[in-house]
């Protein structure tokens, strides 16, 4: 038994993101994941308004299942502390940090947890060329902040390179331009402090972008990783390190490239990964014999406000 068992539990899901049909499947599977359990659950879609209808719903704890911007980002974790709502998931401080693609990977390469290579370009930088550049081709060009590989681009000729940018400027005002790796691609969940098993990502073709990720058979997972042991606990050992630096020792996945011989690079943490059924984070908690319901309820358990 928890302190949130007999809760009135909001399930926050949908959001003002580009991320808002998929934070509403997770939301639902959630909340419905609770229900099973016993738990009095309602579910709130996020809207400019989210005091209002978190006082009308007379919830107690929240769980936020807001994926990329306003929620993601620590901007509701802010204001459920300021409500005085306990909440599960990621701090103000941690969600806001790892949405920072670039600030995270500085943050871990500073403490020795090895990142790809990389630099920021703005708008006002002007139009980038190979030469202006510290890495080769192919590169990868994605948004700073956000999710779901929008606005993401392999970059594999130099004419691509500009509109890439174009691209990705379109969803923030800073982009990151850095090597494209070696796979396999793989994602460790760490969950209360221990990696989960390593999780491989094998896209049946090209690489793992928004369709390869939502669409049916598109792409194929493998529990555990189908690469060397020695190999699976260094991910898992960077994994835990990169949580434990960016303070997501309750929940996160960090996602890897195998980086061949040159060994894993950390590509980025998400504090609030998908959350249904056949998510990765569920999928390697399912592996160590929790199931969706009870990871869901564990999650629940660890709510809490941090600014006491």
């Amino acid at each position: 038994m928890t302190q949130n068992d007999r809760a009135r539990v909001a399930v926050l899901l949908g959001g003002l993101s580009t991320e808002r049909a998929i934070s509403f499947k997770s939301g639902h599977a959630v909340a419905e994941a609770l229900r099973s359990r016993g738990h009095d659950v309602v579910e709130i879609d996020v809207q400019l308004d989210i005091d209002q209808q978190l006082r009308a719903s007379g919830a107690t704890v929240a769980f936020p299942v807001l994926h990329g911007k306003w929620g993601e980002d620590g901007s509701i974790q802010g204001l459920l502390e300021c409500m005085g709502i306990p909440y599960a998931g990621p701090s103000v401080f941690s969600a806001a940090l790892t949405m920072d693609k670039v600030a995270t990977l500085r943050l871990l390469e500073g403490n020795g947890v090895p990142v790809p290579k990389g630099v920021v370009w703005t708008a006002a930088d002007g139009v980038p060329t190979l030469d202006a550049l510290p890495v080769d081709l192919p590169i990868v060009v994605k948004p700073v902040r956000e999710g779901s590989s929008f606005g993401v681009t392999i970059v594999t000729v130099q004419d691509q390179l500009a509109p890439a940018v174009q691209t990705a400027l379109k969803h923030d005002e800073r982009v990151l331009i850095e090597e494209c790796l070696d796979g396999p691609e793989l994602t460790v969940g760490i969950l209360e402090g221990v990696a989960l098993p390593v999780v491989e990502i094998a896209p049946v073709d090209g690489w793992f972008d928004f369709e390869a990720k939502y669409t049916k058979g598109a792409t194929t997972y493998h529990v555990p990783a189908r690469i060397d042991p020695v190999l699976a606990e260094r991910v898992q050992a960077i994994g835990r390190e990169a949580a434990r630096l960016t303070g997501c020792l309750d929940s996160c996945r960090v996602d890897v490239m195998g980086g061949g011989w040159r060994g894993p690079r950390v590509l980025e943490v998400n504090t609030i990964p998908g959350m249904t059924g056949t998510s990765l984070l569920p999928m390697a908690a399912a592996a160590v014999g929790i199931d969706f319901p009870e990871l869901c309820c564990r999650l629940l358990g660890l709510a809490r406000l941090r600014n006491g």
